[in-house]
């Protein structure tokens, strides 16, 4: 999905983020490297250095170096100690965005790598992206609908870097979580949810009216990969009650999660939105308390004109909820 100057851009913006300690740091022996936004994002995720070093599989001295080198190269704390948890500071909130965002754009290298490697077509008249999840349930009923309505179209449905793709007119329309991560988006509907347990139908939880954060304690629990801001949403949720357990399995979508949760083998926590699309599993679906909300939204691309066939399709999809 890829053209030939996006991807040198993004090589050039990849030789930015690495290079850049060695120019502007005050400390040129430590370049700041993927390794130290990595030990940041767990930190953050954690609260301590100890439980960031095993979830990186690196000792917990090396965790607070890397802390330490990518602290002296921004000149600022990113994170004091609060009663015995390292809590961001105000630039380290301010920052966080930041520095994320150069974890992203060296994955979205790869990504576009991958992309030129398969030599994916970008002659189609549809192009949308949308989760995995609702990529196998909910998106083929729509395209069916909306193909039935207004004649034969070609349309493509896929899922890489969703945001970036509609941002660079790879897609048409997107499916996202908000926030939004990515600048030159516009919001075309907006889809309320909230985070809920689905768990199997013989689970000894699976009558109850909800589950507290409390009453997940001690439960073998499935949850979506670190890269998800919702899991970090999470994670402070559990901290924040005293719970410090790791999920016993993590997953790459809200379909394996819920997968994985029929098979009996735990609680996942995901968005109602696409849980709900999993109903024919033996599952149920239980409210989280508190209530974490979730929203996402289609999205369309603010340098781009709509296309007609886009148009369309979001008007066959307005009852949506």
């Amino acid at each position: 999905m890829f053209n030939f100057p996006q991807v040198r851009n993004l090589m050039q913006f990849a030789g930015r983020a690495i290079d850049i300690g060695d120019r502007m740091a005050r400390d040129t022996s430590a370049a700041i490297s993927l390794k130290h936004i990595e030990a940041y994002d767990a930190i953050a995720a954690t609260g301590s250095t100890i439980a960031a070093s095993v979830e990186l599989g690196i000792s917990q001295s090396n965790a607070s170096r890397l802390l330490q080198q990518l602290e002296d190269y921004l000149g600022v704390r990113l994170f004091d100690r609060e009663k015995n948890r390292l809590q961001p500071t105000r630039e380290g909130l301010q920052l966080g965005p930041e520095i994320r965002a150069i974890s992203d754009r060296l994955r979205a290298l790869k990504t576009a790598a991958m992309e030129l490697e398969s030599g994916r077509s970008r002659e189609i008249m549809l192009r949308l992206a949308f989760p995995a999840s609702l990529s196998s349930t909910r998106i083929p009923n729509l395209v069916k609908s909306f193909l039935a309505a207004n004649g034969p179209m070609r349309v493509e449905v896929s899922y890489l870097a969703i945001e970036r793709m509609v941002a660079d007119g790879e897609a048409d329309l997107g499916f996202a979580r908000l926030p939004l991560m990515s600048p030159g988006l516009k919001q075309e509907k907006i889809l309320s949810s909230r985070i809920i347990c689905a768990l199997h139908n013989d689970h000894p939880k699976a009558g109850s009216r909800l589950l507290s954060v409390g009453d997940l304690k001690g439960q073998d629990l499935i949850m979506l990969n670190r890269e998800r801001p919702v899991r970090h949403e999470l994670e402070a949720l559990f901290y924040k009650a005293g719970i410090r357990q790791r999920p016993l399995l993590e997953a790459h979508s809200v379909a394996s999660a819920c997968a994985l949760a029929a098979q009996g083998l735990g609680i996942a926590l995901v968005g109602e939105i696409i849980a709900r699309e999993f109903s024919t599993l033996p599952l149920q679906f239980v409210p989280l308390e508190p209530e974490l909300p979730v929203a996402y939204a289609l999205i369309s691309g603010e340098k781009f004109p709509m296309p007609k066939a886009a148009g369309l399709f979001l008007q066959s999809i307005s009852d949506w909820a």
